[in-house]
């Protein structure tokens, strides 16, 4: 009997994007409750103190106190994030990477499509000093050690990794849809392996006419069909719920229980990547130092861009120079539509980037 009923679960889960839409949404809302430390709200705990034990935490948040004064008086990277009256709702779907511990409490929060393998490979070669062979080597290690996905306490230094809605928006159709119709750089007939998420048929909130298409070139949808599709989602789920990389930047990372948030822009990195090198004491990551792991002269900036970090499957799709080729009048407006809060929370401007 139950394994009979186990066989109709399976059978009527997988009968519709609509009933993998139900089950994708009780999968993503379990993952909701380990943004901050002891915390099963996704909110920061509030901790009682015993009377055996206060003498002892009030000496460590003392000995804190002077490193946060310390650490304050260094050049402060990228730009105070505000946090508004009524934050969006939070979920724990970027990555938030720790760095070492001797750059103090600080943690990275990267939305997907922002670059989070790149800065997975930096906090590894920072934390290990060196580059890992295999991007799942890489990930497993970096979990294992509480490194990756890590939760954030109210001792934390936030930098919060944007980019600007239109362009995340461009890159994840180029990337997790285009691509696995087999259109784009690295694919074809001997390549396919390279989609490594397919969002139309893994969303389980499409059509099945979309969904379950043939993976041709000639069937891939337009950008216009691909956000039409998206906004029509929407009418019954959470852009979060739809596809995790469609999650709003905003709700990720806006972590508003943690010591402090800073904004650093992709499109400003090379103005505040050096002065996070220096803040945090990651000179290395620069000429000679960075250039005994990869054969580029620094991580980040004029001399190499995201192709001086290539481990496994990194996609940069150029999306920052091809916004013209894609958005018209009215996709730019659906955009808008969908990431009002990142625009208004993060500072990006809504008309389109050159």
């Amino acid at each position: 009997m139950r394994l009979m009923r186990a066989f109709l679960t399976i059978t009527l889960v997988t009968t519709s994007a609509a009933a993998r839409g139900r089950e994708i949404y009780r999968n993503v809302t379990s993952k909701r409750e380990r943004c901050f430390e002891n915390s099963k709200t996704g909110r920061p705990a509030q901790r009682r103190l015993g009377f055996w034990t206060w003498g002892k935490k009030k000496q460590k948040a003392d000995a804190y106190e002077k490193e946060g004064r310390r650490r304050d008086a260094l050049p402060a990277c990228g730009t105070e994030l505000d946090v508004p009256r009524r934050p969006p709702l939070l979920w724990c779907e970027a990555h938030r990477l720790r760095f070492p511990k001797r750059c103090g409490h600080t943690v990275l929060c990267v939305p997907q499509k922002n670059g989070n393998r790149d800065f997975s490979l930096l906090i590894y070669a920072m934390t290990y000093g060196a580059i890992p062979q295999q991007e799942m080597a890489m990930d497993t290690k970096l979990k294992h050690a509480g490194l990756s996905m890590t939760t954030v306490s109210t001792r934390d230094t936030v930098y919060v990794v944007s980019r600007n809605p239109y362009t995340r928006l461009l890159s994840l159709y180029l990337d997790k849809v285009l691509r696995c119709f087999g259109v784009g750089a690295n694919t074809g007939r001997k390549r396919r392996v390279n989609c490594d998420h397919d969002l139309l048929s893994q969303s389980g909130a499409f059509p099945d006419e979309i969904a379950d298409v043939e993976r041709k070139p000639k069937n891939a949808p337009s950008f216009a069909k691909f956000v039409t599709l998206v906004e029509e989602a929407t009418e019954r789920y959470d852009l979060c719920q739809v596809d995790h990389h469609l999650c709003l930047q905003s709700q990720g990372c806006l972590l508003n229980g943690a010591r402090r948030l800073r904004l650093l822009r992709l499109e400003h990195m090379q103005s505040w990547f050096p002065c996070l090198n220096r803040t945090l004491g990651l000179t290395f990551l620069e000429d000679d130092g960075w250039r005994r792991w990869k054969r580029q002269p620094c991580f980040y900036g004029d001399c190499g861009g995201a192709e001086a970090s290539n481990v496994g499957a990194v996609h940069p799709t150029g999306a920052s120079d091809r916004v013209g080729e894609f958005y018209d009048d009215k996709t730019a407006a659906a955009a808008l539509r969908l990431y009002r809060e990142d625009f208004e929370i993060l500072g990006y401007p809504t008309a389109l980037p050159s």
